[in-house]
């Protein structure tokens, strides 16, 4: 009969007796480790004070020092100059300020199906030291890679009308998916930019006479809209001319008045009477 595979619980209990006996299965050895690392700390007191000792360790303000054990975590060295086991620990230095990570450009397909090549900028920081060595490898590569992907797949959720227009929508849009993605990893997404978007000049001369001929179309619509108002205008005054004889001289009046100001020497012929309606 085949033997059964071990329940998930099972793994986890084995996983849990494996660390609480930590390294019992060479725990001479770990032991033999540990006093020459003791004794080496004795022996270098002297120097310990001079800080010439290489079982000293010192820790950059905005960094923190994971400490592993005979390959185990075991504590976690804040800011300052710290001593060490040298003989069976060692110290990974994580950064924790704000790190500023090139996306590279690269050629994206828009919900229309057109090609643009974006490149952008991602601001990151890692919250959680023991999660940014121990549940990834290489955080920065990881996150990197990620952002590129997520890139692609967000500006070809949109037009290439909605890139160009709506870039601050797709950056958020960028930040709280990387955000959500790396949280595990121990790593906090501040935002995403993108810093440039460049098209086929091609495309962009096409675009231009696109834009143009619509701009050109509503400049002949608002022109017709105006002859039309301005006709059913006219058609009232008119109306009422017709029904008022004075209203008929006293634009004819004004009439002869804007003319004599349109030339020094004008000779103007009128009739000795104007009536509406008739000659």
């Amino acid at each position: 009969m085949e033997a059964s595979a071990p329940s998930q619980d099972q793994m986890h209990d084995s996983l849990r007796q494996a660390e609480a006996e930590s390294g019992s299965g060479a725990g001479l050895e770990n032991s033999g480790s540990q006093a020459i690392g003791k004794c080496f700390e004795v022996a270098c007191c002297c120097c310990a004070g001079a800080g010439c000792t290489p079982n000293l360790k010192t820790i950059n303000q905005g960094e923190v020092g994971v400490v592993l054990q005979f390959g185990r975590y075991v504590r976690t060295l804040p800011p300052g100059r710290h001593h060490y086991n040298l003989a069976s620990e060692q110290v990974v230095v994580v950064d924790m300020k704000t790190v500023t990570l090139d996306l590279p450009q690269q050629e994206m397909i828009t919900a229309d199906n057109l090609t643009v090549k974006v490149d952008g900028v991602c601001y990151f920081k890692v919250f959680d030291a023991y999660k940014a060595v121990f549940n990834v490898d290489n955080y920065f590569m990881a996150l990197k890679n990620l952002a590129s992907v997520m890139f692609r797949t967000v500006v070809g959720e949109h037009t290439l009308a909605e890139v160009f227009a709506e870039r601050q929508k797709i950056s958020l849009r960028m930040s709280h998916l990387l955000d959500d993605a790396t949280n595990d990893w121990g790593i906090k997404v501040d935002r995403v930019e993108m810093k440039g978007i460049e098209m086929d000049p091609t495309m962009q001369r096409a675009m231009a006479a696109k834009t143009e001929a619509a701009q050109e179309a509503e400049a002949k619509i608002i022109q017709a809209r105006a002859q039309r108002d301005s006709s059913l205008i006219l058609s009232e005054a008119a109306k009422k001319m017709e029904s008022e004889p004075m209203a008929m001289k006293l634009q004819w009046f004004e009439t002869l008045r804007v003319i004599s100001f349109q030339g020094k020497n004008t000779t103007i012929i009128v009739p000795d009477k104007v009536e509406a309606g008739g000659p």
